[in-house]
């Protein structure tokens, strides 16, 4: 529903705030408040980092006050597994940081000034956290931002600042204190910017790659013979376990791994079942019955039973299509219209369209705020008497619009301006106001009356634009959800399986005949399990256990899970049991290789061209006009093959190079024709080390070298133990 829709989304859009802006009025009050770092042995340690040890108490309690701080924010946030994983991570990121690259902020010398940091705050371009502390300002001081320019207004900072304690207590605020920890952010964020565009200016690009960049876009045509390895049978190249510990060994950068468990789970979803969907259409239907019953005098059922309730307003169709529901077949029904009860997700819906009309989607107007929004009822009755003059006034022109609100106006922002508020879209004035300018056909010069919470104004309509089709529509919903019968019979299978196969053997025999999802590779961090969705006491569960094999029983919002532990993954060199798979592909595909050139370097002894090397090698196929090019190692009919592409431009055009054994096959190449670019003949090899600086430059911020400094550095991460 449109409605419902809406209202999703704006909670993930607040959650996506806070996501972006977690640091917010937050950390560094933790940071003051606790130290980082402490004593403790191992059995109440997070981790370490360089040898400093993360005491649980220590972590926890700087987490506690970041999620504290969070529901200062926002008193009504709801925090939810993804949220608090993002927290945690959020401030051992900061432990790190602060650890690891203190020292090198000082010898760098590196700071925010006194000028700097008044022009982050306050200048016409302020930093990101220092918007989002206006944006708090805005909600009790609106006249804060200039709203024809969207600039601060800066004397109004100035008598804002000047007046912040006296309003702190008057009001039982805290923007003093927020300031102050927004200042500390932008300080600590300024100088991490600052490091991040000291590594990304450090970069060097030598003059040998700036030439491989000019000339990456070169091709090559080539004849060649190639053999896949699978025309080789696999049994006549048994892989041995030391073959395959040898190739790990020789391979070990690319065999480094993060630690890992592996797990079956075999689920039980809690999912409405028929009988749960008869009673939902049942009430649906009984909601309906109800509705008609209260015509022709509905509105008061709507405003008690609708998604809208009583903020019923029109909706344009990029408003419904933003809550990812069709708008033609509303748009499409005429007014007065009830659906038939229909499914919209998990809802089982039916909708009134109330209105129709063609409304701007954007306007300019100005107006006169003549009264307080909670004046006594002889102040609001003064203010229209007062009201109904001043239009005579302006309708005799007697006087203009612009005089009598610099006069009359109660509103400080716009009363200098001639009451002007410049253009605005719909929604973004309140309710009777942006209905008035919007929704009941006022033109441009026209002028109205409306009462706001904030009093009674006089608008005057300057200009529309953008007209558009809009519809008023009421939708009433019942959530299809699982009865509790439904989900205790979903928990009872659950435990019955648990009871029945309480072996590794015996889960495994049973698990054939259940939703089974087999093999779910878990990281540390991970709070989402693919197939699944959150669970993270399962994922922490997998990591506290050091054997494999191990039985538990787990819950989800909508599923009961039998969760076998198959592989413990510690992090480090993988063991050969844990890749054995991937590496025998590998290992046997080297010992193909090493026969097929042998074959192909035999047979193209004396030969002159590929053709006579095919006729000589079983399995082999040719090309005369092979197309590749420098910039990839993608090569058509073969796949990924860097070596052959490396082999067509480096061996010597019309001449047989010698067998080379690839990814996936071995070859013998003739260039015929390579394109050639002179390093000597560009004009101008610096235009290219900046172009190339540039982009890797652009790669740099402060969350990838801080990644990189980590896995240098002797960290040691041990929160699952806790977390």
């Amino acid at each position: 529903m449109a409605i419902i829709g809406k209202i999703r989304q704006r909670s993930w859009i607040l959650v996506g705030f806070i996501a972006v802006a977690l640091l917010i009025f937050i950390i560094e009050a933790a940071l003051e408040r606790n130290s980082l770092f402490g004593g403790g042995g191992k059995s109440n340690a997070v981790g370490k980092i360089n040898g400093t040890t993360i005491s649980a108490k220590q972590y926890g309690e700087q987490v506690t006050g970041y999620e504290e701080g969070l529901k200062f924010i926002n008193p009504t946030l709801q925090l939810n597994d993804q949220l608090r994983s993002q927290i945690q991570e959020e401030v051992w990121n900061t432990i790190a940081a602060n650890e690891l690259l203190n020292d090198a902020y000082a010898s760098l010398g590196l700071n925010v000034s006194e000028g700097e940091m008044g022009e982050l705050m306050w200048g016409q371009q302020p930093h990101p956290l220092a918007q989002r502390f206006l944006m708090k300002v805005r909600e009790v001081k609106q006249d804060i931002i200039n709203p024809q320019t969207g600039q601060l207004d800066q004397a109004k900072v100035r008598e804002f600042i000047g007046s912040i304690d006296q309003y702190d207590k008057q009001n039982k605020t805290n923007f003093r204190q927020m300031l102050s920890h927004v200042e500390r952010l932008i300080q600590d964020d300024q100088v991490k910017q600052k490091y991040a565009t000291l590594v990304g200016q450090s970069l060097y690009v030598p003059t040998f790659l700036a030439d491989e960049f000019a000339n990456s876009g070169r091709s090559a045509t080539v004849a060649s013979v190639s053999i896949p390895y699978t025309a080789l049978s696999d049994d006549k190249y048994k892989v041995s376990d030391a073959d395959i510990t040898s190739y790990i060994k020789a391979h070990q950068a690319k065999y480094q791994q993060q630690a890992s468990r592996v797990v079956d789970i075999v689920s039980f979803n809690v999912v409405p079942s028929a009988d749960d969907t008869a009673q939902t259409l049942s009430k649906i239907s009984k909601m309906r019955e109800e509705y008609l019953a209260s015509m022709p005098n509905d509105s008061a059922y709507i405003a008690r039973n609708s998604q809208q309730g009583a903020d019923i307003t029109y909706y344009s169709k990029n408003d419904v299509l933003q809550t990812q529901r069709n708008p033609d077949s509303l748009f499409s029904l005429p007014v007065g219209t009830l659906t038939q009860v229909y499914k919209e997700g998990s809802f089982y819906v039916f909708t009134k369209i109330i209105g129709k009309k063609t409304a701007p989607d954007t306007v300019r107007a100005a107006h006169i705020l003549l009264s307080e929004g909670n004046g006594t009822d002889e102040d609001k009755k003064a203010a229209n008497v007062l009201a109904d003059s001043l239009i005579r006034l302006v309708q005799s022109k007697t006087k203009e619009f612009g005089q009598l609100a610099v006069d009359n106006s109660r509103d400080e922002g716009s009363k200098n301006k001639g009451g002007d508020l410049g253009y605005f879209t719909r929604g973004q004035m309140v309710k009777a106001f942006n209905d008035k300018v919007f929704y009941e056909g006022m033109q441009p010069g026209q002028i109205a009356k409306v009462e706001s919470p904030y009093g009674l104004h006089i608008i005057l309509l300057i200009d529309t634009k953008g007209l558009q089709q809009v519809t008023k529509f009421a939708d009433f919903a019942v959530e299809l959800i699982p009865s509790n019968e439904t989900e205790k019979l979903a928990y009872s299978m659950a435990v019955d399986f648990q009871q029945k196969n309480p072996t590794a053997e015996s889960f495994d025999k049973a698990a054939k005949e259940q939703n089974t999802y087999k093999n779910i590779v878990l990281t540390q961090a991970m709070v989402d399990v693919p197939q699944i969705g959150a669970a993270r006491k399962m994922v922490q569960w997998a990591f506290q256990q050091e054997k494999a094999n191990v039985i538990d029983f787990f819950d989800t919002d909508n599923k009961y899970m039998i969760v076998k532990l198959n592989k413990v993954m510690q992090k480090g060199l993988a063991n050969a049991e844990d890749v054995k798979e991937e590496v025998s592909l590998l290992v046997r595909n080297e010992k193909k290789g090493k026969d097929l050139v042998d074959q192909l370097n035999k047979a193209a002894a004396g030969a002159s061209d590929v053709n006579s090397i095919a006729a000589k090698v079983s399995g082999a196929t040719t090309s005369d006009t092979m197309l590749v090019r420098f910039s990839s190692a993608y090569v058509p009919g073969l796949g990924n093959e860097p070596k052959f592409v490396g082999t067509a431009f480096g061996a010597q055009v019309g001449k047989l190079s010698k067998a080379v054994a690839g990814e996936r096959a071995a070859f013998i190449l003739m260039p015929k024709v390579v394109e050639a670019q002179s390093a000597e003949a560009i004009p101008d090899k610096n235009m290219y080390k900046q172009q190339i600086q540039r982009m890797l430059s652009s790669r740099i911020n402060f969350q990838t070298i801080l990644e990189a400094i980590v896995k240098k550095a002797d960290v040691e991460d041990t929160r699952y133990k806790f977390y």
